[in-house]
């Protein structure tokens, strides 16, 4: 043992000696002391794109990098993918892109590398910041999803709440506007992005910062949905909808984006509207059934709804009931049937459908039991659709 250790040492003075590596001496003593070199090699093929729209605007608080898109970065980054930042502004544009390479030797310096990638992902996000004044969140959509390509991630992370055509919020009272028929309307007119095959991230939907007013949880809702069902009708499969709340101040207050007065929520007696109908108010059930706690304070909520639908004959209603995520059998569909009969008792010429939706919709339909949200989810909706 003693004589192989002598040997290898009289080897390595050789070597150094005559500056000559040797298969059988140098070479075999660079891995005893050093270890196998280390080679990293880019997968075949590549990861798919991805590409990260980000609003560091007015009005929208300061982007921040939930868990599961820093995962998505990493993923990507392993993979030898493209990152590409789209900045979402009046005139959204490409405002960065990097593919992660290393010419480490080592695993700690690969780690290294990696680490120093991230945190460059992490600059060109913070160097998207607004240039062009208002909000063009669907223009912003259009241009990842040509970066993505046809297998790869877009990611939304902005307030959501667009200033510009053709959904502008502030014009034709849009946030009273049912989510779906926006969105089919958008389809009509050729205006949506071509998102089939991309996977599509949405995070800090519906949370503002001033000078936009904080929204209510309805108003809130009426965006994660509307942009819910604008990534579904333009191609993608449902969306991750990432629900963590961001209240942070805007990055910026400049270029201006303009203020959207969102609806006092409550009755919205007009065409392609829905209202809410919540369960601590006056159309409100006993516990466990489909009667009413105060049948009077019902019947009169639920007779300026008939009163509104005798003057629009050929509208369309439907009523969806909802119960907490504890909730058992059909109490919301018996709940949907009792304001099905009273609105007809009432005089409602229309024709109208009563569904019984179970469990949800808060925070979204398929997540499972909060107390937090019980009582959010106990509650009738009436929506009115006009031809």
């Amino acid at each position: 043992m003693r004589r192989s250790r002598h040997k290898r040492i009289a080897v390595l003075a050789l070597c150094v000696l005559l500056s000559v590596p040797t298969t059988t001496g140098c070479g075999a003593f660079k891995e005893l002391v050093f270890g196998s070199e280390f080679t990293f090699q880019c997968p075949q093929p590549v990861h798919p794109p991805l590409v990260i729209a980000v609003g560091v605007r007015a009005n929208s608080p300061a982007p921040t990098l939930p868990t599961e898109v820093r995962q998505l970065v990493a993923d990507t980054t392993n993979g030898c993918g493209k990152i590409t930042v789209v900045r979402v502004d009046g005139r959204p544009t490409v405002s960065g892109s990097a593919t992660f390479t290393t010419a480490a030797q080592t695993e700690q310096n690969f780690e290294m590398d990696k680490r120093s990638f991230a945190e460059g992902v992490v600059r060109m996000l913070n160097a998207a910041r607004a240039q062009a004044p208002q909000a063009d969140i669907l223009g912003a959509l259009s241009i990842a999803a040509g970066a993505a390509g046809d297998d790869g991630t877009v990611v939304l992370i902005d307030s959501g709440v667009q200033t510009t055509r053709p959904i502008d919020f502030r014009k034709n009272k849009l946030p009273e506007k049912k989510p779906k028929v926006i969105a089919d309307a958008l389809k009509r007119e050729g205006l949506l992005p071509n998102l089939k095959g991309r996977t599509v991230v949405l995070s800090g939907l519906g949370y503002t910062a001033e000078p936009q007013a904080a929204l209510d949880d309805r108003s809130r809702a009426f965006v994660v949905d509307l942009w819910r069902a604008i990534v579904v009708r333009a191609g993608a499969g449902e969306p991750l909808v990432l629900a963590e709340p961001n209240t942070a101040d805007a990055a910026t207050r400049s270029p201006e984006v303009g203020i959207v007065t969102f609806p006092v929520h409550g009755i919205q007696l007009t065409c392609n509207a829905e209202s809410e109908l919540p369960d601590d108010k006056e159309v409100g059930f006993k516990p466990d059934e489909a009667e009413f706690r105060d049948p009077v304070a019902a019947r009169a909520v639920l007779k300026k709804f008939a009163d509104y639908l005798k003057t629009v004959p050929t509208a369309t209603v439907e009523i969806r009931g909802y119960v907490a995520h504890y909730g058992t059998g059909d109490l919301s569909q018996r709940r949907a049937d009792r304001v099905k009969q009273e609105l007809v008792s009432l005089g409602a010429p229309n024709p109208i459908s009563a569904i019984g939706k179970g469990w949800g919709p808060e925070p979204h339909p398929t997540a499972p039991g909060n107390p937090r949200f019980d009582q959010l989810n106990r509650k009738v909706t009436i929506a009115i659709s006009c031809p």
